[in-house]
């Protein structure tokens, strides 16, 4: 383990100098400390659970990165990033699987677009956030981190091409074939952003897991529109096929999601509801609300705080069959079915 990390630190000493000593390479090491204090009320209605925690990621996901071009010549590039994940309050990978937890590909740029290869958020998961109020999709107080809403987020194995603004339109296709490990996921997004308006709309489907699971899909159309220089409306329609993916199921889901953001000044307000149902199954529908506040001491570093919760209704679970969690990071306490859970938290976000 010592020498591991001696590596590492000498690899990230040289690197460091690589980019300093050579700057037609462009290589930039950046991150993200992110951490906050919540309090927390849910658990079974038997057994009410209250959690006060130190977490991570609440406005966005702690990280060490390196980002990297090379100019080729001619408007060609070559590109790398590599990103690992980690939890500010303990001080460890946030996930134990793989050091490169996050985002981690190489590939080529130019006016054509972008083609890399590597593991990738997935287009369903960049359009989602692209129109998500929340701090972020994968933060605090999202209905798609809630699990009220469904989304795919990164992505092994992937080929993924990005075009280029073409007046307002872009989009984004991705490719993994699984190499007979975790079955074959590809997605795909369109977009359309100019002025005060924007649409898009994006999918994602994981087939052939293995002979006892089925395919699952998720359908997204979202879009968002501009009033003045403040404030701006979001909303969401989502479709999940065989969310969880067990052979004769019922677990088709329908899910929308209403929101918006006011900015003044330093301070942004972002409001956000969220719903989702499963098809045919009755007393189904729950519902996620959240409020935060984000007050931007400089350009890097922000303060923040959210309230959000969650009526879990009687006949559906969420996260598996421990019902609603609030952070999709570190695990916290569960909310049976038929609880309303609610938590608060106050947090920090610095970038370097």
């Amino acid at each position: 383990m010592q020498k591991t990390a001696i590596c590492f630190g000498m690899g990230l000493a040289a690197l460091v100098h690589c980019g300093a000593a050579q700057a037609q390479s462009n290589v930039t090491v950046y991150g993200v400390m992110d951490a906050f204090a919540e309090w927390g009320k849910a658990g079974t209605k038997a057994a009410p659970v209250k959690q006060n925690r130190i977490q991570t990621g609440g406005a966005n996901g702690s990280r060490l990165g390196f980002r990297g071009t090379e100019d080729l010549g001619g408007g060609l590039k070559a590109n790398f990033l590599l990103e690992h994940g980690l939890i500010v309050d303990t001080g460890t990978p946030a996930s134990s699987s793989s050091f490169w937890n996050r985002q981690v590909f190489v590939g080529l740029s130019g006016g054509w677009g972008a083609l890399t290869a590597g593991r990738h958020y997935s287009p369903l998961l960049t359009h989602q956030d692209t129109f998500d109020p929340a701090l972020s999709t994968t933060g605090y107080g999202s209905a798609y981190n809630s699990g009220v809403m469904r989304f795919i987020s990164r992505v092994n194995n992937s080929l993924l091409y990005k075009t280029p603004d073409l007046s307002g339109f872009s989009g984004a296709l991705m490719l993994a074939p699984g190499e007979n490990v975790t079955g074959k996921t590809h997605s795909a997004s369109v977009k359309f952003e100019k002025g005060i308006v924007g649409v898009g709309a994006a999918y994602g489907i994981t087939e052939g897991l293995d002979s006892t699971k089925e395919d699952k899909s998720i359908w997204n159309i979202a879009g968002s529109l501009k009033l003045g220089s403040a404030a701006t409306l979001m909303a969401a329609v989502q479709h999940t096929r065989n969310d969880s993916q067990t052979i004769n199921v019922q677990d088709n889901r329908s899910e929308f999601m209403l929101g918006g953001t006011y900015t003044f000044g330093a301070n942004e307000l972002r409001l956000s509801y969220g719903q989702g149902k499963i098809a045919r199954v009755s007393d189904s529908t729950a519902r996620h609300t959240s409020l935060g506040y984000l007050y931007n001491l400089s350009k890097r570093t922000a303060l923040y705080a959210a309230v959000q919760s969650v009526d879990n209704p009687n006949n559906t679970g969420y996260r598996g069959t421990n019902g609603f969690t609030f952070d999709a990071i570190e695990g916290g306490v569960p909310a049976g079915a038929g609880v309303h859970a609610r938590a608060v938290a106050v947090g920090m976000r610095t970038r370097f």
